[in-house]
């Protein structure tokens, strides 16, 4: 499985960012962050928005050394296991979109494709609420 965005249809809604944070937090949590990053760049005079989140590359997983980050194999997304995680954020280090954060305890955090949702049918929530269809799942 992989989710896509073409930027060239990104309306900068931020709906996607919005439905990552009610996926993955309660709205009592102070520290709640989004696993899609949104940034404006200006390019060629033009503004455009782009809306990063983890590709499922592989690199963090091969910069783990703890063997705390895996590729699950139903649908090939790259996972953590936070109890193997120690914090050492070299895995942020190697990470091409820099879309890694960590949580309040120090470890790892990084978009799972909504694994939860794709086990029940589901597509992840930024593809499901992005009305512009700039991020897809395949």
């Amino acid at each position: 499985m992989k989710i896509t965005f073409n930027e060239e249809r990104c309306v900068g809604c931020y709906a996607c960012h919005t439905a990552c944070i009610a996926e993955r937090h309660s709205p009592e949590e102070e520290d709640a962050c989004s696993r899609r990053a949104i940034r404006t760049v200006i390019e060629e005079g033009f503004q455009k928005n782009i809306c990063e989140g983890c590709i499922h590359c592989g690199l963090c997983m091969k910069a783990c050394r703890e063997g705390a980050v895996y590729r699950e194999e139903e649908y090939g997304l790259i996972l953590v296991d936070l109890e193997k995680c120690t914090g050492c954020r070299v895995c942020q280090e190697v990470c091409p979109k820099k879309v890694i954060h960590f949580n309040k305890d120090g470890k790892m955090e990084k978009c799972d494709g909504c694994i939860g949702r794709l086990r029940r049918g589901r597509e992840p929530a930024c593809v499901r609420v992005c009305c512009a269809g700039a991020i897809t799942c395949q």
